[in-house]
């Protein structure tokens, strides 16, 4: 089930992928790193949204994780998988346009961790389907 889908304005300096085709069995990196600034109090939230309709069938996964650092080459995930899901029988989809994922950039990482990627990871071919990432202002 997605989120509620809603619109952001969306900062191009802050496009993590946009129209990414999703990995075929392993793992791929966003797009771009963003430069959100660091230290948000709380306020900046990546938003991860079906560009195309996604479908995952029964058994495998889907897996984005977060990445930040205080470099354009961010490598601390700080364990945060900000979305994960295994399809059960029926398999899980997502309609072009639907949220996937929302997720509130911590305020306790340190002030100058400002670099961010994500990194999709699928257990099954995905690459016909594509996602859009971006940080927003909540």
């Amino acid at each position: 089930m997605a989120y509620k889908n809603r619109s952001y304005v969306v900062d191009q300096n802050l496009i993590l992928s946009s129209a990414q085709a999703l990995p075929n069995a392993t793992d791929a990196d966003s797009t771009n790193v963003v430069d959100y600034g660091g230290n948000s109090g709380g306020l900046a939230k990546i938003v991860v949204k079906a560009n195309t309709d996604i479908t995952v069938a029964n058994t495998y996964a889907l897996t984005i994780t977060a990445s930040y650092g205080s470099t354009n080459t961010p490598t601390d995930t700080l364990d945060k998988v900000i979305f994960t899901k295994t399809a059960g029988l029926a398999g899980f989809s997502y309609s072009a346009g639907d949220t996937i994922v929302e997720e509130i950039i911590p305020d306790s990482l340190p002030d100058n961790y400002r670099f961010l990627k994500l990194t999709y990871t699928t257990t099954a071919n995905e690459s016909s389907e594509k996602v859009d990432a971006y940080v927003v202002m909540t």
